[in-house]
């Protein structure tokens, strides 16, 4: 498609008055690499997410509680749109984070190299995606426990109320090395009380 868009462009740049097939070139292939249900939403949002990650990297859970909306619900990555475990509300997130620090010797969280994609979700998307402006973010996450250092590389996806508010995390990540250094499989036991 680049290829398309620059042979487009050679082509129009070489001569002084582009064609209309030229120009009608340029529109089918912008149309074509357009989403209707897609759209760039503002910088501004990819900035609020990586605060937030930042925040609760830092371990200040209470800080990081500013940036979540009273009903957000965040969805660890252990199944999958169904069996997720999925907390709700802010308490019981910053409740269970907290209690993992404790319950797993984790001393720090440092996340790095963060590709922040805010979109705006316009249109009916598959798998029940609400409408509204989302940022896709992947980074590194060092996780420093106890007895072990774990690099991991994460996806999440951050879903934004009308106040620029977190109201939906979504995490994707391999967890096996986490529950392996642990020696537990922290979630199995949430579930299991």
């Amino acid at each position: 498609m680049a290829i398309g868009f620059a042979l487009i462009f050679l082509t129009i740049g070489c001569n002084n008055t582009p064609s209309t097939d030229a120009k009608q070139a340029v529109i089918k292939v912008a149309e074509a690499v357009t989403n209707p249900l897609f759209a760039i939403a503002p910088i501004e949002y990819a900035g609020i997410a990586e605060k937030s990650l930042t925040l609760l990297s830092s371990l200040d859970f209470d800080a990081w509680a500013s940036t979540l909306s009273d009903d957000v619900t965040y969805s660890f990555p252990d199944g999958d749109q169904n069996t997720r475990t999925t907390l709700a509300g802010k308490k019981a997130i910053v409740d269970w984070y907290k209690n993992f620090k404790t319950a797993s010797g984790l001393q720090s969280m440092t996340m790095s190299e963060f590709n922040s994609m805010p979109i705006n979700v316009t249109g009916d998307a598959k798998g029940g995606a609400t409408k509204g402006i989302y940022v896709i973010s992947y980074f590194t996450n060092t996780f420093a426990f106890k007895n072990a250092t774990i690099p991991v590389r994460m996806n999440f996806s951050l879903h934004f109320n009308a106040d620029k508010k977190v109201d939906r995390y979504t995490s994707y990540y391999d967890r096996t090395n986490i529950v392996k250094a642990l020696g537990v499989n922290l979630l199995e036991k949430k579930k299991a009380k």
